[in-house]
């Protein structure tokens, strides 16, 4: 079970009284209207008497204007639609130059101008003042040109819509014709300054390719002299088909020598065939003997004398001597026949050994041929080298050829587009741009009217009168029978937020003196992980009962108290000596043991330091089982503090490792150092404080 305690607080609220607000501008209501007024006239006198000043714009595009004609390169154009940011910002620079500046000056005829020309009217008194103060410069020390300019540039303005390459030129004068003649003569100038650009490119361009050309001519000629020079001395001389002689008879020698194998080979295939057609005695078969003139007599007469012996054959018998006389014309005949047939088989194959003979003779040519080109072949390889020279040389030639006369022509004056071109001139304003009447009586009114309503408000505020203080309630108590997990988060926030004040009572003599500060490396050290988390949760162990643990651990919380909410916790029962830090005139402070055991809720264990901003939650005086775990408690308590510092003896620095962030071990000897060991083994960023003995001297930042 657990009880509410009663927690005596007073909350006080300083709200604005609008009804005395209301009040005090009707009561001085004067103090708002006079200087409105005011205004209001002064405002109306301003925009009446100063001088008009008129506003004329010109605008230009920037944009590659060279077409397929014009530009050296006839490849493809890569950049079609003109500058970048960078560029569009450069090209307003030189619309803003002094050298373009001096050319529309001497074309607008401004010197001797009253508005451009501080002397024009010789120097007034208030300038004469202002140069005796040193607020401005001395007119009549500086030249006519640097008077003029500094007044020109306050008149010319160049802007750029975002996204666009379009140059809005602005420029200002009290005479609107001579405004808009200056906007118009600055864009005019600012394109004639670019065609002056590229004409003085092509010019110099032409100058350094003259020389390069007439370079190249001489170069050209001795290349192709050299070649011929070496042409006639190695004699490859060119001929048909832009080859060699050499190569090409030898060409002609292989055509020759195939001729004649073919020749040979025809040759030899008729021989063979009328051989043997004569053995088989088909001599009428043989093309050409059949085709012979005196072979088809002799046929014809074996046609005619058979003819004849079969007609004798029918009366006279074969030992007839007529018969017998004309079977030996016939046989006569026969041998005839085959003679011609023989003669002209032999006449064949001779043809084949002619033209085998043939054959042989040009493949020794052939031969001899191969050895000659190929002699000829490293000479025709060093001609080529040179060819090759002096064609390169040519080709260059030729390409700054192109360019020179290309160069010649961009120096003529409509030969040479500009990369911007004027896409609306300006005209003479019939409005001035300043002062616009009814804006600025309009807003130097209003700007009046609301500068005396502040006036007239705040000082009410800073007196106090329009304030209100209005007591708060106090808290309703908590009693509840039982505590549930779901709800320790918001408890502890619950009572974060209350932080009840308790009567400040000077602390009894105990032996824990509290010091103000530890060491400067620990404290970085949570400063620099309070950067990357919500909560720091630092653990200082070995803690005892009393003595100068508990010190360190005290003077580390309330240091930490003025860096954000923190609380320090006492995580052993027997830690008696945070007991004295908080007010507890009933007896011993509820703590950490009656929080875990579940006999006290954070309203009652959670205390007020009476030395500092520090909250406390002390050990405790429950001796019962722990009904919550330690781990739930410490998530708890991390949703509504900045900082936790936990106070732990040795066995219990090791339970709560796992749940902190960072650990000091406090000593400087091999206990220490194990202690650290394991501390960091179970999951927490331990580290060793050392020479805890003289809090005093350290001092946190």
């Amino acid at each position: 079970m657990r009880s509410g305690i009663p927690i005596e607080t007073e909350a006080v609220t300083n709200e604005v009284d609008l009804s005395h607000v209301g009040r005090a501008l009707s009561k001085k209501r004067w103090w708002v209207i006079g200087p409105t007024l005011v205004a209001l006239v002064g405002a109306l006198v301003f925009v009446n008497v100063v001088k008009p000043r008129y506003t004329s714009e010109a605008r230009l595009l920037l944009e590659n204007q060279d077409d397929f004609y014009t530009r050296v390169d006839k490849g493809e154009r890569i950049d079609a639609n003109g500058p970048d940011a960078e560029g569009v910002q450069s090209q307003i620079q030189l619309l803003t130059s002094r050298d373009l500046a001096r050319r529309v000056i001497k074309q607008l005829g401004l010197q001797g101008n009253v508005e451009f020309d501080p002397l024009a009217n010789g120097m007034g008194a208030l300038t004469r003042v202002m140069v005796l103060l040193g607020l401005t410069r001395d007119p009549t020390q500086m030249s006519p040109e640097d008077r003029i300019l500094e007044k020109f540039g306050e008149k010319l303005s160049v802007l750029s819509p975002t996204k666009t390459r379009v140059l809005s030129v602005e420029f200002s004068s009290r005479n609107p014709d001579l405004a808009a003649r200056g906007a118009n003569a600055i864009a005019d100038a600012y394109i004639e300054m670019q065609q002056e650009a590229k004409r003085d490119i092509a010019r110099t361009a032409a100058q350094s390719l003259a020389t390069l050309v007439s370079d190249l001519h001489t170069r050209v000629a001795e290349a192709e002299a050299k070649v011929e020079d070496y042409r006639a001395k190695t004699g490859l001389l060119i001929g048909a088909n832009n080859t060699v002689i050499p190569t090409q008879q030898l060409g002609e020698l292989n055509n020759q020598l195939s001729n004649a194998r073919a020749v040979q080979a025809d040759a030899q295939a008729k021989a063979n065939i009328l051989r043997d057609m004569l053995r088989q005695n088909r001599i009428g078969e043989i093309p050409d003997v059949a085709n012979n003139e005196v072979m088809r007599r002799i046929f014809e007469q074996r046609v005619a004398l058979r003819a004849q012996l079969a007609l004798e054959s029918r009366t006279l018998l074969p030992q007839h001597p007529r018969i017998k006389e004309l079977n030996a014309q016939l046989q006569d005949l026969d041998a005839q026949w085959r003679a011609a047939a023989e003669r002209t088989a032999r006449t064949l194959e001779n043809e084949a050994r002619i033209a085998s003979v043939r054959v042989e003779n040009l493949t020794k040519v052939l031969e001899d041929q191969k050895r000659v080109a190929g002699a000829a072949g490293s000479e025709e390889v060093k001609l080529r080298d040179l060819e090759r020279a002096a064609r390169l040389l040519k080709d260059q030639l030729e390409s700054e050829t192109a360019k020179y006369q290309e160069a010649l022509a961009r120096e003529r004056v409509k030969a040479t587009p500009a990369d911007a071109r004027i896409i609306q001139r300006a005209l003479a304003p019939q409005l001035p741009s300043f002062p616009k009447k009814l804006p600025i009586t309009a807003f130097a009114t209003l700007a009046v009217l609301i500068l005396s309503i502040g006036a007239v408000i705040a000082g009410e505020l800073l007196t106090g009168r329009a304030r209100v203080a209005t007591p708060a309630a106090p808290p309703t108590p908590v009693d509840e029978n039982e505590v549930e997990p779901v709800h320790i988060a918001g408890e502890a926030r619950a009572v974060a937020r209350e932080e009840p004040v308790v009567p400040t009572v000077e602390p009894e003599a105990s032996p824990v003196t509290a010091k103000t500060d530890v060491g400067a490396e620990a404290v970085r050290r949570i400063d620099s992980a309070r950067a990357v988390q919500s909560c720091v949760k630092v653990l200082v162990t070995p803690c005892e009962k009393d003595g100068k643990p508990a010190e360190t651990a005290v003077a580390l919380a309330r240091n930490l108290a003025r860096r954000g909410r923190t609380l320090l916790a006492a995580a052993d029962r027997e830690a008696t000596a945070f007991d004295v830090l908080v007010h507890s005139p009933a007896g011993p402070p509820l703590g950490m043991s009656d929080l875990c055991a579940g006999v006290a809720d954070f309203a009652q264990v959670i205390h007020r330091d009476i030395g500092s901003r520090l909250h406390v939650l002390p050990a405790g005086v429950a001796r019962g089982e722990e009904r919550y775990d330690l781990a739930l408690i410490v998530t708890a308590l991390a949703h509504t503090y900045d900082f936790l510092v936990f106070a732990a003896s040795a066995e219990q620095a090791l339970r709560l490792a796992p749940h902190v962030d960072l650990a000091f071990v406090l000593g400087d000897d091999a206990a220490a150092e194990a202690l650290r060991a394991r501390l960091a083994q179970e999951g927490a960023d331990a580290h060793l404080l050392e020479d805890v003995g003289d809090l005093d001297g350290l001092v946190a930042a």
